[in-house]
């Protein structure tokens, strides 16, 4: 069984955040245009984040892109594989994890988020919730 690998995605990591799993064939700064075009987050690419595993001393890099938009603040589109593996081993079936930070919206936020994304987006194939809460620190 693939251990939980811990690295911190939020300044503060005790409040309420979302995640999805997104399945799809598209390249990280297709798939932003693609969820630019239909929500008003605005991704631009950010820096890379940067792991490095207790059993690897390789670090690895998996790319990054943040919106600059205020609402909701600091949506991210995380990449969940690098040229060395994957970021989320237990989710290995995913290509990039949308962080969403709760900004006061309830957990049906998330449904109709993922039923909006399922819809407009059909370069996406799958879209799988992701507990982030029960990895404060992914």
């Amino acid at each position: 069984m693939n251990k939980i690998r811990k690295f911190s995605l939020s300044q503060n990591p005790g409040s309420p955040v979302y995640g999805l799993g997104l399945l799809t064939d598209e390249p990280g700064y297709k798939l932003c245009w693609l969820l630019n075009q239909n929500f008003p987050w605005n991704l631009v690419l950010a820096d890379d984040i940067s792991a490095t595993g207790k059993e690897s001393p390789v670090t690895q890099f998996y790319p990054c892109f943040e919106s600059t938009t205020s609402f909701p603040p600091s949506v991210k589109l995380i990449g969940n594989r690098s040229n060395e593996g994957q970021w989320l081993t237990i989710f290995h079936q995913i290509d990039f994890l949308l962080y969403i930070p709760s900004a006061g919206q309830d957990s049906s936020y998330l449904d109709d988020l993922k039923s909006s994304i399922a819809t407009k987006v059909p370069q996406i194939r799958g879209l799988f919730k992701v507990p982030l809460p029960s990895f404060c620190y992914l």
